[in-house]
């Protein structure tokens, strides 16, 4: 008996030991997984997946650079051009109240648009409302024209209080963002812009608005007939991301997809900007998981060197959209560019096509109306100029337009192969 006992004794001795030395081992796997995890996050960089040209991540408490990518590479930043109207439009001393007045020139701006009407008017508060969540051209020009005067000294001022708020990078040439001779910023100037708007209440609460609407008010044998314009945030991050607390997109052929905002979690606050990307909010959400899940470590580790020193803007080289897009006279797409053409607008109906190609073709423009096919069985046309085989003729060409017709042309890639069916006709 006691025989038998001892040797159940010794079995139980032999399985804690065991029992105990499993539990080290699994212990120590534990903590050699969390050191290499850890390790993994702190190693890892959203170069790797990164489509766009340029980045930055910013810390908004300081304002230090978390992560950049060529954040001082000069970029055409689209309509994140809106968030330095918006800042001189609530630094104006005007109230929010005051109505200003949709001119010609305003109501022929290329979309996105609200599609005003010449005598229309609008509060400031609710033009500013129509460019930060619609990002509506012809408000920009509204804002521009009211409160500047003109649109060029309103530029002259958004350049101006950019480079006092430490944005030297940037010169703005119009109040919109569509592709202009001398109109750049880089990754970092919007970050260093945006940081400073959301300072501002109004800014701050129009910016984080997901759906709101704004008010067009005509006289009629008068009698003041408002009309009431639905708008909604182009910011996908208010519905899917948490934190999300405002930002500004922009996209154009030269720019490609551009974004400009802040999420705040667990107090604290990052701002990023992105430029030149195929994947604008992929960018951004992988950017700001970043941030947030390594914080403390960037925070406390050295500013990142800026990895580009000032360049000229990629929109004013020759090569400037085929630069943007990544590969010497390609699109996007890996399609052969053959220059540039200039479009002027794109109609359902031929005949109203043909009708704004007479208005140019009697001042002594060539141009040519397109046939594009959306969708089986249904097309549109399109007015377009050119080509012109180097991007810098190309804006002069829109500018000398703008200039003596009042019309805005977009400046876009001409294929080798037309896109989506496109031909001349």
């Amino acid at each position: 008996m006691f025989t038998e006992l001892n040797r159940v004794n010794a079995t139980w001795r032999f399985d804690r030991r065991r029992s105990r030395r499993s539990h080290l081992l699994i212990s120590a796997l534990v903590f050699s997984l969390g050191s290499l995890f850890a390790s993994v996050a702190w190693s890892f960089s959203p170069d790797q997946d990164l489509t766009a040209r340029a980045a930055v991540l910013m810390d908004a408490a300081t304002g230090k650079i978390l992560y950049q990518k060529d954040a001082d590479l000069r970029l055409p930043p689209a309509s994140t051009t809106k968030v330095m109207t918006a800042i001189l439009a609530l630094e104006s001393g005007r109230k929010l109240t005051e109505t200003l007045t949709v001119s010609k020139t305003a109501t022929r701006v290329p979309a996105s648009k609200l599609y005003l009407r010449p005598g229309q008017s609008l509060a400031i508060e609710d033009l500013l409302y129509a460019i930060m969540l619609s990002s509506a051209n012809d408000a920009s020009m509204v804002l521009a024209e009211g409160i500047g005067g003109s649109v060029e000294h309103f530029t002259e001022l958004m350049t101006k209080r950019a480079h006092e708020l430490g944005a030297t990078n940037s010169h703005f040439a119009n109040p919109h963002g569509l592709t202009a001779v001398d109109h750049f910023s880089t990754a970092r100037d919007l970050a260093v812009l945006f940081r400073y708007a959301m300072r501002n209440p109004t800014f701050r609460e129009i910016v984080q608005t997901k759906i709101s609407s704004v008010s067009s008010n005509t006289i009629v044998k008068k009698r003041t007939v408002a009309r009431r314009i639905s708008v909604r945030n182009h910011n996908r991050l208010l519905w899917n991301f948490d934190g999300a607390i405002g930002g500004k997109t922009g996209y154009t052929h030269a720019a490609q997809k551009c974004f400009v905002g802040a999420v705040a979690r667990n107090g604290t606050t990052l701002v990023v900007s992105v430029l030149g990307a195929r994947d604008q909010w992929g960018d951004t959400k992988r950017l700001l998981e970043y941030g947030f899940d390594n914080y403390e470590s960037l925070k406390a580790a050295p500013q990142p060197d800026s990895k580009t020193a000032p360049t000229e803007p990629a929109s004013i080289r020759p090569e400037g959209i085929s630069a943007v897009m990544g590969a010497p006279r390609e699109n996007s797409r890996g399609q052969p560019v053959n220059g540039y053409v200039l479009q002027l607008g794109a109609f359902r109906e031929r005949g109203r096509a043909e009708s704004l190609l007479k208005q140019f073709s009697d001042r002594g423009w060539e141009g040519f109306v397109e046939k594009i096919l959306l969708s089986p069985g249904e097309t549109a046309y399109r007015v377009r100029f050119g080509p012109y085989a180097e991007l810098l003729v190309a804006q002069q060409m829109a500018q000398e337009i703008l200039q003596k017709s009042g019309y805005q042309a977009l400046i876009m890639p001409f294929l080798a192969s037309p896109e989506s069916g496109g031909e001349p006709s």
